[in-house]
């Protein structure tokens, strides 16, 4: 292929995009931050000096309306690339070692014993020792080391050309981060498409290499986003599907010995046991996530998911420990790849460790304590979360709503729910929704059902849950 040819796609591709965002009426400036990138990154891909990865392409499809022209695009892009790039990887092995490939030239000499390519003296040292064959027949012992000497040279190649190149490696390992650090400006069912995408081509990498250090990364990778599907499986309220893909990131983060990894799928094993119910259960899945779980961010998360599952059990004290135990683990610098250094759905902020608190409170009935832990969440959520309609900030607000009623404060409830209407269904996760649950079953008391706002609220509480994302089909593992 023609590296020109794969410029002029690359180029046509950018232009794709500045028109689309002129259509839009938005600049640079606008996209580079609704998808959490930069300026420059724009500039440079509408000029062609730069594609990024599919995620980037993803983000803009939805931001712009494209009609999938973008994401059509860039894949038609990869495709051409990879293709480019294989062939040169052909061409460069074949300039390197030549006849060294040539099945027929090396399967001849061994049939036929050829010693042509031996010297005289090699010929003759050669007539005074020889050396069995697999066939029965014998060879000389200099002609046997270069046949064995050549095939040696073939299967190192044939071993080399069951690879995947660094560069497909590579980009998948972007896409698994950007899925990662982007996983809050996607609703759950575009996060698992995307993410279905990267496992499919992971997977297929993994078939394909057997490079021990191409095998680490593609296993790490294909953890991540086992993890990932197993975060936005439940955020659907898919808790079987969750519950395969977290037990998948825990076999996969077994088989290379990454902490990190089998930390958050076993926290995530004990949200899901939580939510649906197996609370005993949840406890084992959250202690064995604080047990493995290295210093630092990963800690934190564990101790909140354990604080979490001993609230279901009215544990209070242990509650009250584990969260302690968050706002030490909170001090520590860790060096976790997913937690530490990724982040993004595998980080753990200081908001969503308040919004964790607030909830486990509000299980045990410690209304002083909830209402300072979700007030805290509010707060940092709005300095720290700038993803669109966030779930931490609604969450937190529904546990200061639950909160308010509970004192008695149907106003402050009213008021304080109040932006949480607008949510788009496609945006409305479970764990809001779970949490919305909650008010519903506070409106339901007595002292409520005769207050012409509290039936209003509730009804409203209703409908928001009745209107929720439609669940995409998802394949087992």
């Amino acid at each position: 292929m023609d590296p020109q040819q794969l410029s002029d796609v690359k180029r046509a591709l950018g232009r794709r995009l500045g028109r689309w965002r002129r259509t839009r009426g938005l600049t640079q400036d606008d996209v580079a931050r609704r998808v959490h990138s930069t300026r420059s990154t724009v500039a440079n891909v509408e000029s062609g000096r730069q594609v990024v990865d599919r995620v980037f392409w993803a983000q803009c499809e939805s931001l712009l309306q494209a009609d999938g022209e973008l994401i059509k695009g860039y894949d038609e892009y990869r495709s051409l690339e990879v293709r480019h790039q294989q062939e040169k990887a052909e061409a460069a092995r074949h300039a390197r070692w030549g006849a060294v490939l040539d099945r027929r030239v090396i399967a001849e000499a061994a049939q036929h014993h050829d010693t042509s390519f031996l010297s005289r003296a090699d010929a003759a040292t050669a007539d005074a020792a020889f050396v069995g064959v697999a066939d029965g027949a014998y060879v000389g012992m200099q002609q046997a080391i270069r046949v064995a000497a050549r095939e040696t040279s073939e299967h190192a190649m044939n071993a080399g050309a069951r690879a995947v190149s660094d560069l497909t490696v590579e980009q998948l390992r972007d896409d698994a981060i950007r899925m990662a650090q982007g996983y809050g400006q996607l609703t759950p069912t575009v996060a698992i498409t995307e993410t279905l995408r990267v496992r499919a081509l992971a997977v297929e990498a993994l078939g394909r290499t057997h490079r021990p250090g191409q095998q680490h990364e593609l296993y790490l990778i294909t953890a991540q986003v086992a993890a990932l599907l197993a975060s936005a499986s439940a955020d659907l309220g898919l808790w079987t599907s969750a519950m395969q893909y977290a037990r998948a990131a825990d076999t996969y983060g077994e088989i290379i010995g990454h902490p990190g990894v089998r930390a958050y799928a076993r926290g995530m094993q004990a949200t899901i046991a939580y939510w649906t119910g197996r609370h005993e259960e949840a406890v084992r899945y959250a202690l064995a996530a604080v047990d493995t779980a290295p210093s630092g961010i990963a800690q934190v998360r564990a101790q909140c998911v354990l604080a979490r599952a001993w609230a279901h059990r009215g544990a209070v004290d242990q509650v009250r420990e584990a969260l302690s135990a968050a706002d030490d683990a909170r001090a520590v610098d860790g060096d976790d790849v997913l937690h530490d250094a990724i982040g993004g759905e595998f980080g753990f902020t200081a908001s969503q460790q308040a919004r964790c608190a607030s909830t486990a409170w509000l299980q045990v009935d410690n209304l002083d304590e909830a209402t300072k832990a979700a007030t805290v969440a509010l707060r940092l959520a709005a300095t720290q979360d700038a993803t669109p309609w966030s779930t931490i900030e609604g969450e937190a607000r529904v546990d200061l709503a639950t909160c308010h009623l509970a004192g008695g404060r149907l106003d402050a409830a009213q008021e304080t729910l109040a932006p949480l209407w607008s949510i788009p269904p496609e945006w409305r996760r479970t764990g809001l929704l779970g949490r919305l649950g909650r008010v519903q079953e506070v409106l339901s008391a007595l002292r409520w059902r005769q207050v012409p706002e509290a039936r209003q609220l509730a009804e409203l509480a209703s409908s928001f849950a009745t209107a929720r994302p439609v669940p995409p089909a998802l394949p087992s593992l």
